[in-house]
């Protein structure tokens, strides 16, 4: 059995949704899948709405067709999007190899929809050779293994700018702590009076507890950090969306 598993947060420190967030991951049971690329959220929606048409009329069409269909030079981009789709759900091994194949030969192109199909091959597979669970965990920043993929911001208190010695403290104690909890801080991004953390840490840790002993450990010295932070898996903001969350403070 397949269960698609659907988590786009944006969590706020006192928002109870962490509380939810943690609950649900705690529940989860099976083999866990994690789509390690970061695809638009609205891209991975389409992309299971789409699988879901292909899979109720797999009957009318072959493996072996679409197979050739995906490596066909003249077929349109709407003619792989079936073929990559109609091969992730078939649960056929040479299906699931001639994506990987695909795959390996189109990596410079970027391919959002055969990154899913790949991923949704492997499953569908699985799923058909054990009676265990598989539980595809889709997120808008992706993941790695085991974890998911996270874009946090923090700010200074009154939003004053950062000191040398804060800056210092920041870009090693958020590493320090992010590592602690067996995570891979990714990206660090240290600005006048804000900085944004890029993170991988395991489904089941519980975030709330490692920001906030990390915000902790910073502010012993001098308590220059708002324990008001944002936390999110579905994009990384960029400087505009930043400086509006900034504003809403002054």
């Amino acid at each position: 059995m397949t269960i698609i598993f659907f988590i786009f947060v944006e969590m706020k420190n006192n928002d109870e949704i962490f509380d939810e967030f943690q609950q649900s991951l705690e529940s989860l049971r099976g083999n866990f899948y994690v789509l390690e690329t970061d695809v638009p959220v609205e891209r991975q929606m389409e992309y299971f709405h789409y699988s879901e048409t292909v899979r109720k009329s797999l009957g009318d069409d072959s493996v072996e067709n679409q197979i050739t269909a995906l490596n066909d030079s003249g077929a349109t981009s709407e003619q792989r999007k079936y073929a990559m789709t109609f091969l992730a759900v078939s649960g056929d091994v040479k299906a699931f190899r001639a994506l990987e194949s695909y795959s390996r030969e189109h990596q410079d192109e970027k391919d959002e929809w055969i990154s899913m199909a790949l991923l949704h091959a492997k499953i569908t597979l699985e799923s058909e050779l054990s009676d265990q669970r598989q539980v595809f965990i889709s997120t808008g920043l992706g993941g790695k293994g085991h974890k998911l993929r996270f874009f946090s911001l923090f700010k200074s208190n009154d939003l004053k700018p950062f000191s040398t010695y804060q800056a210092e403290l920041i870009s090693k104690e958020i590493p320090f702590h992010i590592h602690k909890y067996d995570g891979e801080c990714e990206e660090l991004k240290i600005e006048e009076n804000y900085f944004t953390v890029v993170f991988l840490i395991d489904l089941k840790t519980n975030i709330k507890k490692m920001l906030e002993e990390m915000l902790r450990e910073c502010n012993q010295y001098g308590d220059f950090i708002s324990k008001s932070f944002i936390v999110t898996n579905v994009k990384k903001y960029d400087r505009e969306e930043i400086l509006l969350e900034l504003q809403k403070d002054e």
